[in-house]
C-alpha cells in the first residue's frame, strides 16, 4: 500500500510538471507570435484558476529564501522545459498574501470572534515562474500557479499514516510474542534443570491462567518427585545400617568356627558384605547432601587428583594447556573424577587424563592399557553393583558403585559420560560438561 500510494503521489507530480511546462512553453510561443494590441486579450483566453499568466516588462526579483523544497519541484520541471531553449527562466516559491473576509452586499459581516475562530484570511503556498520572451516581443511573461497541485496531501499523508501504523503493530507484536513466550521458555529451562536436579527451586506461578495452572501442576509433580527420591534414600540408608548391625553379629559368630577354612571364607563374605553396605550409606549420604556449587579450576582439581594418585605409586599422567572453569559441586566433582581416574590407574594398568575446551563445552577423557569391557556391557558397567569381574573377590574389583557414582555427578551436572574400547587397546572414558556448568 505505501508502494502504491508513493508511486501515485509520484506519478500525479509527474503529470502535473509535464502538463505546467507543456502550457508555459504554448503559451510562451504564443505570445512571441501575437502582435502586442491582442496580447491582453490571449492573457485572458489562457488564464485559469490553477494558472494565472500575466506580461511585464521587467525581470522578476530572484528568488531569495525558497519555501520547501522547491528545489525537488525546479529538478522536476526542468526537463521539460528544456523545449523553451536558451530563454532565462526564474522559478521561486512564497507564501500566499493574506486575503481579507468581505462578506456579500447586503451581508452582516461576522462577529469578531467568528473571524478569530476560522481565521479572517487564506494562506498557501504557491510557485513563480518567469519566462523571457524574445527581443523582438520583449519582456517576460510570469506564470503562477499554487503548489498543492505538485503535492497531493492526502496521498503522502496516508502513506505515512499506514507505515506508523505497520511499525507499531510490528513493535506490539513483537513485545506480544515475547510475553507469550517467556513463560514457555521459563517452563523449558525448568523442566531442564528437573532433568538434572530434583532440588532445583520451583517453578515461578506467574501468567495467564492456563499457564499458572501448567507451572503448579508442574511445581507438585517436581515435590512427588523429590518425596519419591528422598524416600528411596532415606529407605536405602536405613536398610544399609540395620544390616551392619545384623552383619557385626554373624561377624562375631563366625569366630567361633571351628573349620578355619570355612571361617576364613565366611569373614571374607561378612567383610565383602560390610564393604558393600559402607558403599551404599555413603552413596545415600552424598546424595541427600546438597552442597553449594562454587566456580572451581577444573584443570587444578584434575592435576592434583593425578598428583596425588601418583604420589602413591600409581601410572598417571595429565595433559592440559588451558585453564578450565567449572561451576559445580567441589566435593562431588572431586569423587566422580577420583572414581574415573582411579579405576584406570588400578585396573588398566595406567591413567592417561586429557582435558579440552572448545564449542562451549569442556571435554575430559581418561584411557588406560587394560583388557577393556566388553561391548555388550559398556552400557551395564554403570549399573549399582555391577562388576565385570564375576569373583566378586575385594582384589580383583570394587563393589560396582565407582561409576554408577560418576554418571549420576556428572549428569546432576548437565554433563554426561560414555565407555569405549581404544583400537590400541584398553579402555576410553569421555566426560562432556557444559562450559558454564549451570543446569
Amino acid at each position: 500500500a505505501v508502494i502504491l500510494l508513493y508511486s501515485r503521489a509520484e506519478g500525479v507530480q509527474r503529470v502535473a510538471a509535464l502538463t505546467l511546462a507543456d502550457r508555459i512553453v504554448s503559451i510562451v510561443e504564443t505570445l512571441e507570435a501575437t502582435p502586442p494590441e491582442d496580447r491582453r486579450r490571449v492573457l485572458r483566453m489562457v488564464s485559469s484558476p490553477l494558472m494565472r499568466v500575466r506580461w511585464g516588462p521587467d525581470k522578476p526579483p530572484l528568488p531569495t529564501q525558497d519555501v520547501e523544497d522547491i528545489d525537488d519541484i525546479r529538478a522536476l520541471m526542468q526537463p521539460y522545459l528544456a523545449a523553451l531553449g536558451d530563454r532565462p527562466v526564474v522559478m521561486r516559491a512564497s507564501e500566499r498574501p493574506p486575503r481579507r473576509f468581505s462578506p456579500r452586499p447586503g451581508l452582516r459581516p461576522p462577529p469578531p470572534d467568528t473571524l478569530a475562530l476560522f481565521g479572517p484570511t487564506r494562506r498557501g503556498k504557491r510557485i513563480d515562474i518567469s519566462v523571457a520572451v524574445s527581443e523582438v516581443a520583449g519582456g517576460w511573461v510570469h506564470f503562477r500557479t499554487p503548489m498543492r497541485a505538485f503535492r497531493p496531501p492526502w496521498q503522502r499523508g496516508l502513506a505515512t499514516v499506514i507505515v506508523a501504523a505497520a511499525v507499531i503493530i510490528l513493535i506490539f507484536a513483537v513485545w506480544a510474542a515475547h510475553r507469550v513466550t517467556r513463560p514457555m521458555v521459563r517452563f523449558a529451562e525448568a523442566a531442564d534443570r528437573l532433568g538434572m536436579d530434583v532440588r532445583a527451586p520451583p517453578l515461578p506461578e506467574s501468567g495467564s491462567w492456563e499457564l499458572r495452572k501448567a507451572a503448579r501442576a508442574f511445581n507438585g509433580m517436581q515435590e512427588r518427585l523429590r518425596r519419591l527420591v528422598d524416600d528411596r534414600t532415606l529407605m536405602l540408608a536405613a536398610i544399609s545400617h540395620d544390616l551392619r548391625t545384623v552383619l557385626t553379629r554373624l561377624k562375631l559368630r563366625a569366630e567361633f568356627i571351628e573349620d578355619a577354612q570355612q571361617q576364613q571364607k565366611a569373614v571374607a563374605d561378612i567383610d565383602e558384605m560390610q564393604a558393600m553396605l559402607d558403599a551404599t550409606l555413603s552413596f545415600a549420604r552424598d546424595d541427600t547432601v546438597e552442597e553449594p556449587r562454587t566456580e572451581v579450576d577444573l584443570t587444578s582439581l584434575l592435576q592434583s587428583l593425578c598428583d596425588d594418585l601418583a604420589d602413591a605409586g600409581q601410572a598417571v599422567d595429565f595433559q592440559s594447556s588451558e585453564r578450565l572453569t567449572f561451576r559445580c559441586d567441589p566435593v562431588a566433582m572431586r569423587r566422580a573424577f577420583l572414581n574415573l581416574i582411579g579405576n584406570a590407574a588400578k585396573y588398566g594398568d595406567a591413567a592417561q587424563v586429557t582435558a579440552t575446551g572448545q564449542d562451549g563445552q569442556i571435554q575430559v577423557e581418561v584411557s588406560d592399557r587394560g583388557p577393556g569391557v566388553p561391548e555388550d556391557m559398556l552400557e551395564r558397567v554403570f549399573t549399582p553393583f555391577f562388576r565385570v569381574e564375576q569373583s566378586r573377590s575385594r582384589e580383583t574389583g570394587g563393589t560396582g558403585l565407582g561409576l554408577a557414582v560418576a554418571r549420576s555427578v556428572i549428569r546432576r551436572h548437565g554433563g554426561d559420560i560414555s565407555l569405549s574400547n581404544r583400537a590400541e587397546g584398553g579402555l576410553l572414558v569421555r566426560v562432556v560438561l557444559p562450559r558454564t556448568g549451570e543446569p
